[in-house]
């Protein structure tokens, strides 16, 4: 493990600017000759929104073509008198009600086309079950089967009076395209200028520091939806820990485990760290030796995004993680991280614990990929080009 300190900036929600603000900069941009992508999300949060909006946003400043700007669903009234300005909509991960209905009806009278932006297979009920079996979801009440269907169909209901989407990888866009029979283009998951300051500064350190005991794991998906994926590992890493009194795991959040690690927890083998900003996250990435990403295989995770690779990398933290589309699209194997099948886990992180592979090469080579692709000149052309396609 490292120590790493980090001056982090006061405001960790930079996302939270006024709408006079945000009207003001389209309006600019457009005098400007740029054409305008208008993002429509419910709220702020730190998840969906910061890579699907904010992050984009942010980026497209830099683009000479485009640029983005995020409203809320309180600010329709203001969006709908924007429209003319307007080239793209896009709505995102929105649930249908009505205001979208006639927010959707003025964009089509102008031709403008409407995308909807979703980052997760949750646009039909055909994958209900599959979705809420993943991630462990509890049908206690009638209620919690009225939140789940309601919350997938009135996507879906949405999803359908679209022109196209935009989505985080192939694999999810085929999934669209199946559904509803419509094109879609890919603005993949970033990093955006924050977290790549911070991320620096921990390389920084890190190039001077030397790894100290205990030797960390690190699991930063530690919330209760994640259980059934961390049961892929869970063995193997039990295993290792009893075998190896240098390791222990790192875990950021909180979560139910097996029976069977509950001495290691009691004998503080097991650490937890409560949830953070994504920005202390990075921190919290850089000091821990190898970043795990366990997934269940199915249709459902092979839909996710690779940011759990990415947001490591510029910490150069190495990750392992389970071979599903985006991570065995995004990892190459050996050289940028590691991809591990149940069975694999133990003798893979166990080399990397007993310094069998060159772990400097694979940080350094890891950093270069995931800065030239998650950051910069080459995510603000996906940005161009995922808007261009459907003008």
């Amino acid at each position: 493990m490292y120590t790493i300190r980090c001056d982090l900036p006061r405001n960790r929600e930079p996302w939270n600017t006024s709408l006079e603000h945000r009207c003001k900069k389209l309006i600019d941009a457009y005098q400007q000759g740029k054409k305008i992508a208008a993002m429509l999300y419910h709220h702020a949060d730190t998840s969906t929104f910061r890579y699907r909006c904010y992050n984009v946003e942010k980026a497209s400043e830099q683009s000479t073509q485009w640029q983005s700007v995020y409203f809320f669903m309180n600010e329709l009234d203001q969006l709908q008198k924007l429209l003319p300005c307007i080239h793209v909509l896009v709505l995102t991960r929105l649930k249908w009600e009505h205001g979208l209905d006639f927010l959707v009806e003025k964009a089509h009278a102008r031709k403008i086309p409407v995308l909807y932006d979703v980052d997760d297979l949750v646009f039909t009920t055909q994958y209900l079950k599959l979705v809420t079996n993943t991630l462990n979801v509890h049908f206690g009440h009638e209620t919690d089967y009225d939140f789940w269907f309601s919350y997938i169909s009135r996507q879906e209901y949405l999803a359908a009076m679209a022109d196209g989407f935009i989505t985080t990888n192939d694999f999810l866009g085929h999934k669209l395209s199946e559904r509803f029979g419509k094109p879609y283009s890919i603005i993949v998951n970033s990093l955006n200028a924050e977290q790549v300051s911070v991320s620096n500064e921990c390389v920084r350190q890190k190039r001077l520091l030397k790894s100290r005991n205990p030797f960390e794991i690190g699991y930063f998906s530690g919330t209760p939806s994640h259980i059934n994926d961390f049961k892929v590992v869970a063995p193997e890493i039990t295993q290792l820990l009893q075998d190896c009194p240098g390791i222990n795991l790192r875990v950021v959040g909180f979560m139910e485990f097996p029976q069977s690690m509950q001495p290691l927890i009691q004998a503080g083998r097991v650490q937890f760290s409560p949830l953070v900003d994504f920005l202390e996250l990075q921190r919290l990435i850089a000091q821990v030796d190898v970043n795990i990403v366990p997934l269940v295989e199915n249709t459902f995770t092979n839909c996710k995004s690779e940011l759990k690779f990415f947001e490591a990398s510029a910490v150069n933290t190495i990750t392992v993680a389970t071979p599903t589309f985006t991570y065995r699209n995004a990892i190459e194997h050996g050289k940028t991280g590691f991809l591990c099948k149940q069975g694999q886990w133990y003798d893979c992180l166990k080399s990397i614990y007993e310094q069998k592979i060159d772990a400097n090469a694979i940080v350094k080579q890891a950093n270069a990929y995931c800065l030239n692709t998650y950051h910069g000149q080459a995510f603000v052309e996906q940005i161009e080009q995922a808007y261009a396609k459907f003008l």
